[in-house]
């Protein structure tokens, strides 16, 4: 074979170079997805991007228009709000927006204040909300910022409370205008400052203690520690006061008694200024001319709940200036034809400067200005707690309790007075209807204990069988166990040695519930009482006309006379004044046990 066959036939060594159909499917077949890739990463970015922007501007724009007051007014509840910001000197002249008080500094852009939003948000679109909003809280640090009253200026500040103002009086049987100013100041220090009043307080609660510690050892002391911190009103918390020192023969330490039952209220008013906040006194105004206003009821409710008139908070010259000019009060005095002068000269004029040098009490003329109380009930507790286990204790509750109820609800919840509180009224009767206005003395009516301290005492007292002298232990009349009270016997319209009205109990009402037979035995109790007070009387005669002969005759007296004396003497004016048929069982014993240590007294004496 040929070389040039041999050539032909053996393979060919050379690598043939690739087609341009090869090189679109392999090598560049690879590049182009990759390519496609990019392009689609980079269309994906330029979306998210813009998706980004336009989703910072969206966000940047409802946050800032959420935070217009505008928004809050979009919402149909809060029509009445809106109208009242757009009216208050914070919105005219400050600019200051919903955002600025209703959010704390610092606290608009957090979680917890965007997730109330929410809350809010959800509750409208569920359906749940229109009828009413959530109620709104203004933290004390949104005052208090340094644009606006974190200079502390206003705690200095003296403000006239109320505007001057006419008033018609009638002076001579004509009606008057005079002028009149406001009297009250208000200065926010004197009820922002209290901690060097609450630590003075507090030691004078801990030396009074001490004293009465001291002088009751035991219950005795227990026993006026807890009634000190009642909190019944004041005219029932002293009469149980003056009753528990009596019941312990302390009357040396009846004055700190009652001074740590002041002393205790005291703090339960230093302990609520303490947790007080801006909102508890400036609440939203109802009016519309203003967003929010000072709720003067809340002040009354503070200074004259549970408080006797014209002491401690409720001391008319702690808020009030008296008038610096003359007050004219009343014409002349009529004449024998019962005719009047209206001349000016005749006309009395009095300076409040004066009466208050001379010591008058205010409540001599201005009784009525306080009207109402604001006492809480367990009622008032029902409409937020709804289980007996947050009531249960109500009736058992002391100033401490109080003074905690204020720390949870006030301080911590910002709770207003009105919430729990009935309102009380401070205002004069008008004084052209002082005359005809049974409202002018309503107030003294309504108390007869200021004109008749201590009526029915001892009435009371046998009731209750206690207040006697030499028996120790309680003898209530019998009928309490049937829960009877006055009532129960006095039935009878009557009169009194005045001839006016009064209502008798005769036997008539015990045989309504008894027999025929309680007749007789009611009159044999008036009897056999009468003879046994006249045998007292008679047997104290005796003794002291025995004392006067030993006296007389230069002898010594037994040790313990005077006191059987006086003991003697005691129990029958208690059976004789509140009538010994209010509990016969009770006095018979006060009398018998008298007559025995009146005899025994008498034997005493007769010995050589």
């Amino acid at each position: 074979m040929s070389e040039q066959d041999q050539g032909a036939t053996q393979p060919s060594t050379t690598t043939p170079e690739p087609t341009t159909s090869q090189t679109d499917t392999t090598g560049g077949g690879a590049a182009q997805p990759r390519s496609k890739w990019r392009a689609r990463l980079r269309v994906a970015g330029l979306f998210m991007l813009v998706f980004l922007v336009l989703g910072a501007v969206g966000v940047g724009g409802a946050e800032y228009y959420t935070g217009t007051p505008n928004f809050c007014g979009t919402c149909h509840v809060m029509d009445p709000y809106y109208e009242s910001w757009a009216a208050d000197v914070h919105a005219t002249k400050l600019g200051v927006r919903c955002v600025d008080c209703h959010y704390a500094p610092g606290e608009r852009h957090t979680f917890k204040a965007k997730f109330k939003g929410l809350s809010q948000a959800v509750s409208y679109f569920s359906g749940r909300s229109g009828g009413s909003r959530p109620r709104a809280h203004v933290n004390d640090d949104s005052c208090l910022t340094s644009s606006c009253h974190g200079d502390g200026v206003f705690r200095e500040t003296e403000i006239k409370i109320g505007e001057p103002r006419k008033e018609v009086r009638e002076i001579a049987g004509q009606e008057v205008e005079i002028d009149r100013e406001p009297t009250v100041v208000y200065q926010h220090g004197v009820h922002l400052d209290v901690d060097g009043k609450l630590e003075e307080n507090e030691r004078a609660i801990r030396d009074v203690a001490a004293r009465l510690k001291r002088a009751l050892p035991g219950e005795g002391f227990e026993l006026v520690e807890a009634a000190s911190k009642s909190v019944a009103p004041a005219k029932e918390r002293q009469t149980a006061m003056l009753a528990i020192v009596a019941q312990l023969g302390a009357s040396a330490q009846q004055a700190d008694a009652m001074e740590l039952m002041r002393l205790e209220h005291i703090k339960v008013r230093l302990d609520q200024l303490s947790g007080i906040t801006c909102a508890a006194c400036h609440t939203y105004n109802e009016a519309g001319n203003s967003h929010f206003k000072v709720n003067q009821s809340s002040c009354f409710t503070c200074h004259f709940t549970n408080q006797e008139f014209n002491r401690d908070s409720g001391e008319c010259l702690k808020c009030h200036e008296p008038p610096s000019r003359m007050i004219a009060v009343h014409g002349a005095p009529a004449d024998s034809d019962g005719l009047r002068n209206a001349g000016a000269s005749s006309t009395g004029m009095m300076d409040h400067r004066d009466i208050v040098a001379r010591g008058i009490d205010c409540a001599s003329c201005h009784l009525d200005v306080v009207q109402g109380d604001a006492v809480v009930s367990a009622r008032e507790c029902a409409h937020c707690h709804d289980q007996d286990r947050f009531t249960k204790d109500f009736e058992a509750r002391t100033t401490e309790t109080v003074a905690e109820y204020h720390r949870t609800h006030v301080a911590a919840q910002s709770a207003q007075c009105g919430d729990c509180h009935r309102a009380i009224n401070h205002r004069l009767i008008d004084p052209v209807m002082v005359a005809s206005s049974a409202a002018f003395l309503e107030p003294v009516l309504e108390n007869c204990q200021h004109c008749h301290p201590n009526h029915h005492r001892e009435q009371v007292e046998l009731l209750k069988g206690t207040g006697g002298h030499g028996v120790d232990h309680p003898m209530p009349n019998a009928m309490f166990g049937s829960r009877m009270n006055c009532r129960g016997c006095h039935a009878k319209s009557g009169e009194d040695f005045k001839g006016d009205p009064l209502v008798q109990a005769t036997e008539a009402t015990c045989v309504a519930c008894h027999s025929d037979d309680y007749r007789d035995l009611f009159r044999q109790w008036i009897d056999e009482i009468k003879t046994y007070t006249d045998e007292t009387e008679a047997a104290i005669g005796r003794v002291e006309s025995r004392m006067a002969e030993l006296t007389e005759a230069g002898k010594s007296l037994p040790r313990n006379i005077n006191d059987v004396i006086s003991d003697a003497k005691f129990n029958l004016h208690l059976v004789r004044t509140g009538n010994g048929v209010h509990n016969k069982h009770y006095a018979m014993q006060l009398l018998d046990l008298s007559l025995r240590n009146l005899d025994q007294a008498m034997i005493t004496m007769s010995e050589p």
